[in-house]
């Protein structure tokens, strides 16, 4: 169990380092293509996973995928990720970054995507100027009232916004309190 436990922090940090490292020599041209690249990657995933999601996004005013990674030490925890929000009214695109601390019982590491949907331009100005404030999740599925499509499995964490959560590798448990912020990259926008 202790060699296990050591294997995820250590994986962990060379995961943070890598990310760093990588995100450091890349041009802001070079870093926009990955995140587009990665946003249509996340969006494939997202509609094997959640067929639903594939008709309702098509309706919807925009939408901002972020790939993200944790580490959950004691009694602290630190997420971070990047990605981009769409405008699905004018193809807009805004550069995002993503922080969120937590307290509490917390252990392990683990990748994932977060698919957010974004249900109108009220909500869209919110989102991409950071002022989204997180709130607790509510439901498991929901309807956007509007046209009868369903955003199963997605919850809600602001007025007008969605997000659907899809883990790709690693392991994490906690039992805490986050704080999270998502606001634009300022030297990608």
């Amino acid at each position: 169990m202790k060699k296990i436990f050591v294997q995820l922090i250590l994986f962990a940090l060379v995961l943070m380092t890598a990310s760093t490292v990588l995100a450091a020599k890349q041009t802001p041209e070079q870093t926009r293509a990955k995140l587009n690249e990665m946003s249509q990657q996340v969006l494939e995933r997202m509609y094997q996973k959640y067929p639903s999601s594939k008709r309702a996004m098509q309706k919807v005013y925009g939408y901002c995928t972020i790939s993200a990674s944790s580490v959950k030490w004691g009694f602290l925890g630190d997420d971070h990720g990047r990605g981009v929000a769409v405008n699905n009214e004018t193809g807009e695109r805004v550069y995002m970054k993503m922080k969120e601390v937590s307290v509490g019982v917390n252990f392990g590491a683990k990748e994932y995507d977060l698919l957010f949907v974004i249900l109108n331009k009220e909500s869209w100005d919110k989102f991409i100027s950071g002022n989204i404030k997180f709130g607790t999740e509510i439901s498991a599925q929901a309807s956007d009232g509007v046209s009868g499509d369903t955003f199963s499995d997605a919850t809600i964490i602001a007025n007008g916004v969605w997000v659907y959560q899809l883990d790709k590798k690693g392991l994490a448990v906690e039992l805490s309190f986050k704080g999270a912020r998502i606001s634009p990259y300022r030297t990608l926008n």
